[in-house]
């Protein structure tokens, strides 16, 4: 686990910084077809969709798929689809990526048979190559909460959400099996009140949320925060 700390004024250039180096990379490996990078939305993607929309890539070579959605129209203030629309692919033009959403507006359970078989298909049955998300102040991360039954949802790729413990209570969100898979996971903490679950899971002393699973079981995982984490 790498670990990123600095103001939040900082980390914006950081993030921008690192996406235009793994887009960089990733092109220089000779990989053939398009990268693909799963967002997350909530508050912190206020933060890192304006630093990707900073980002000198070529947006060509990207598709955007989302690790969770609220069962909201795309207009939704709560939509996390809408939020990009709003602070990155609009702006973008025509430079925008290709973008394939969560249509969580639908039945939950038809959406989620689609997404799995909508990733298995452009991703030719691979894991994803970026995952940018955020996390709770309860350590929850896509729409994975502490305790809840769709943790242990393993079948598909995506699951429904009925009865999530915040509003909106229905939602979509990638299983956490899948999410381990991801090639890369940048993990967006920003906030004092992020500090206690992220303290835990960097320092190995909880075990019982969904962002301890992914620092201890992802294949590589890097957490930008402006909080001070004692090691």
């Amino acid at each position: 686990m790498e670990l990123v700390g600095a103001p939040v004024n900082e980390l914006k250039p950081l993030i921008t910084q690192s996406f235009e180096d793994w887009t960089r990379l990733r092109q220089g490996s000779g990989a053939a077809g398009s990268a693909s990078c799963a967002l997350s939305g909530g508050a912190t993607a206020l933060i890192f969709l304006s630093a990707l929309r900073s980002a000198q890539v070529d947006w060509r070579k990207i598709t955007l798929f989302w690790a969770d959605e609220r069962a909201v129209p795309v207009d939704d203030p709560d939509s996390n689809y809408g939020l990009a629309e709003r602070m990155l692919l609009s702006p973008l033009a025509a430079r925008a990526p290709r973008s394939i959403r969560m249509p969580a507006e639908a039945n939950l359970e038809q959406a989620a048979q689609w997404y799995d078989e909508t990733l298995a298909t452009e991703l030719g049955d691979g894991p994803l190559d970026l995952a940018i998300l955020g996390v709770g102040e309860d350590g929850h991360v896509c729409s994975l909460f502490p305790g809840h039954k769709a943790l242990t949802q393993n079948d598909l790729r995506a699951v429904a959400v009925e009865d999530a413990p915040k509003p909106p209570k229905r939602r979509l969100t990638l299983t956490m099996r899948f999410v381990l898979q991801t090639k890369k996971i940048w993990i967006i903490a920003v906030g004092p009140r992020k500090l206690p679950v992220l303290q835990a899971a960097i320092n190995k002393t909880g075990n019982s949320t969904p962002l301890d699973l992914i620092l201890r079981q992802s294949k590589d995982v890097t957490v930008f925060t402006d909080q001070t984490i004692r090691r």
